[in-house]
């Protein structure tokens, strides 16, 4: 367009300039120059203008109505001609400014230019909502991709006819269903590994019961006859002996006796076959509250009215759930040495939420509290396998907190509630 403009002025002012020319001789042959320039110069040519040998009349210079830049860049310079009156000694100048023929392209390219960059912002518009509606299905992708990384295996996902989006979108939705009854399956399988934990447990429980009782009581049995013979009228030092043996008997016997009692609280706690969920743990908050009257130790359900949800709850979890309280307080009372003591249960349809928190001075870095019996790998490990979330950090107003997430499995017709079993 540039090189156009050029071309276009310079034929134009050498066009002015002819004319220009054929007007003044035209002129100047009537013997009339200094009224024959006046009546050029009223002719209103838009690009000359006529001067006399006296150099008057001299009109303004036409208005530069375009950029310098622009009118260099055109190549527009102000060209001059003269010419003579027929031998006359009187001269004429004619002069051609092209500046109105380079404002002309000035705006016609000027508008051309804004015409331009409007349809380059509509088309760049067009271009970001087609590109945008283009990438929205990766977007959805993308969520949903991430949704499986957290676990949520509900996916699905429109591809907007798009073919490949389509086959990635239904590779990825079979993915998903693949992960999840992966997933059901390992927790099924964790429940089953958890269930024959405790079934062996409760057999381990039965043979100390059955034949460490057994023996127990005959050890009883019999110091207690050596003590009745004692007390028959025996005399001698044998019969002095054989009664402090036999004292010794009976509280070694009342010893053991005790230690067993607690190897078969912490392997199968009895109360569970005998009371309700809430009712176990309610004992074993009071227990600890009478062995430790200084601590204030609080048992809350929420809601008040789920105590019934939780007793209702498969064998399984009503003991993961002792488990996790009853380690939780171990270690409390063990190593953080408070002064209260909040057990919080949160029941919905799905979980079971177990809080524990302390004011004592919280857990130290690498403390590994709580690593005998069940501890808190051990309980990690348990709520792992059962599908559930176990973290232990630092509580809000200083202290300890463990709080454990755990699904509620629905009962199999095949495992009736505890209540039922009780009965």
């Amino acid at each position: 367009m540039v090189a156009n403009a050029r071309d276009a002025v310079r034929a134009e002012m050498a066009s002015a300039l002819e004319l220009g020319g054929a007007l003044g001789l035209a002129v100047a042959e009537r013997g009339d120059i200094p009224g024959g320039i006046a009546m050029l110069n009223g002719l209103g040519l838009r690009h000359l203008r006529f001067i006399g040998a006296d150099g008057l009349p001299k009109p303004e210079p036409a208005e530069r109505r375009a950029p310098d830049w622009f009118a260099a860049l055109i190549g527009g310079d102000v060209q001059e001609r003269r010419l003579g009156a027929g031998g006359l000694p009187v001269g004429l100048r004619i002069i051609a400014e092209p500046w109105d023929e380079i404002a002309e392209v000035w705006e016609d390219m000027s508008d051309l230019a804004a015409a331009m960059l409007a349809v380059g912002l509509l088309l760049m518009g067009a271009a970001h909502l087609a590109v945008g509606r283009a990438l929205a299905p990766l977007s959805r992708l993308e969520a949903g991709v991430e949704r499986l990384r957290a676990g949520d295996y509900a996916f699905s996902f429109d591809g907007r006819g798009i073919p490949e989006l389509d086959r990635l979108g239904r590779g990825i939705a079979a993915l998903a269903n693949g992960l999840a009854a992966a997933e059901c399956e390992n927790r099924q399988a964790g429940q089953r590994i958890v269930a024959a934990q405790d079934a062996e447990r409760r057999e381990i429980a039965r043979e100390i019961h059955d034949e460490l009782g057994a023996a127990l009581f005959a050890i009883k049995v019999d110091a207690g006859r050596i003590l009745r013979l004692r007390d028959g009228g025996a005399e001698g030092e044998a019969t002095k002996e054989a009664a402090e043996r036999a004292g010794k008997i009976l509280d070694t016997a009342g010893e053991v006796h005790r230690l067993s009692r607690r190897i078969l609280a912490r392997l199968r706690p009895a109360l569970l076959d005998q009371l309700p969920l809430s009712e176990v743990l309610a004992e074993l908050a009071g227990d600890w509250m009478r062995r430790q009257p200084d601590i204030a130790l609080t048992l809350a359900i929420e809601p008040a009215s789920a105590a019934a949800d939780l007793d209702g709850c498969d064998e399984v979890l009503r003991l993961t759930v002792y488990r996790l309280v009853q380690e939780s307080l171990v270690n409390a009372f063990r190593h953080a040495k408070p002064s209260a003591i909040a057990v919080s249960l949160r029941i919905d349809p799905e979980t079971v939420e177990i809080i524990v928190t302390d004011d004592g001075p919280g857990l130290p870095e690498g403390d590994e509290a709580g690593k005998g019996g069940f501890g808190i790998s051990g309980m990690a490990e348990r709520v792992r396998t059962l599908g559930g979330i176990l973290s232990i950090g630092a509580a809000a107003g200083g202290g300890t907190r463990l709080s454990a997430r755990l699904p509620r499995p629905a009962l199999s017709p095949s495992s009736p509630p505890a209540l039922e079993r009780m009965t």
